[in-house]
């Protein structure tokens, strides 16, 4: 088995070495959470364990006998496949919100005070900053890393669904949330996976998941935004289901099945 003719650099698999770098790269980015945020309630020391996390992972993927570290995760500029996937999303999220508050589901009212002028713009950007390094880190551990440096299950549909599952275990602190969660988890992760498999980048999947996370983020400036009971999961399984439909708005990679 060896990694797509793609990659500038391809080196040989052996499963024992990337099994042991995937626990590794899932280690080191679940500690965040785990020791900065719940162990010592520290958002600062969470947040800079989450950027250090890209250089453990530059260094695993220099490990695995990539020239550059980063394209064992297929990450490879791709700025068309960003930029398109990120364009459907900003776009996609408020929409289902929208829709949540017709048939019921999400509550929407403006903040009492919402930020305005100077301090809304460095909010904002400091968000944009806030959900591209996580929503990367993940999307390396969950995605990149079993489409490049591992494709144990190739790169087409039996990627894109193991793919789902890894980046429902990413979310161990909330898998006791129960199966509704799992499935939203992993409704979301096809499409996420999908993105990786259509454009045959990492830069794909980045776009719709930052753009999920940033687009709620935003929304959260402004707006005071709450789920009516299940509801919220409910809308968002439909709503991942519904960018996996449009993936095939991304750039295709020559070969893709996706």
């Amino acid at each position: 088995m060896t990694p797509s003719a793609s990659d500038p650099s391809p080196p040989s698999l052996v499963a024992p070495k990337c099994a042991f770098a995937f626990v590794v790269l899932y280690a080191c980015y679940e500690a965040p959470e785990g020791i900065g945020g719940r162990l010592l309630g520290n958002a600062v020391v969470a947040a800079v364990m989450m950027t250090l996390f890209h250089a453990v992972a530059w260094g695993v993927g220099r490990w695995l006998g990539y020239r550059n570290g980063f394209h064992a995760y297929a990450l490879e500029w791709r700025g068309s496949a960003l930029a398109r996937a990120l364009a459907v999303m900003l776009v996609l999220k408020p929409l289902s919100v929208l829709v949540g508050v017709a048939v019921g589901v999400m509550r929407v009212q403006p903040l009492e005070k919402p930020l305005m002028g100077t301090a809304l713009l460095v909010a904002a950007l400091g968000i944009v900053v806030s959900t591209f390094v996580p929503s990367v880190a993940e999307d390396i551990v969950a995605r990149g890393f079993w489409y490049r440096a591992w494709p144990v299950a190739g790169q087409g549909v039996g990627y894109v669904a193991l793919s789902a599952g890894v980046f429902v275990l990413t979310h161990v602190y909330r898998l006791g949330n129960g199966p509704l969660e799992w499935l939203m988890l992993f409704c979301t992760g096809l499409a996420y996976a999908a993105a990786v498999a259509r454009t045959g980048s990492l830069w794909g999947a980045v776009g719709l998941h930052w753009g999920w996370n940033l687009a709620n983020a935003l929304l959260d400036l402004q707006l005071d935004v709450n789920a009516v009971g299940q509801g919220g999961r409910v809308l968002s399984t439909v709503t991942g289901l519904v960018a996996l439909g449009l993936v095939v708005l991304l750039p295709k990679r020559r070969g893709s099945t996706v």
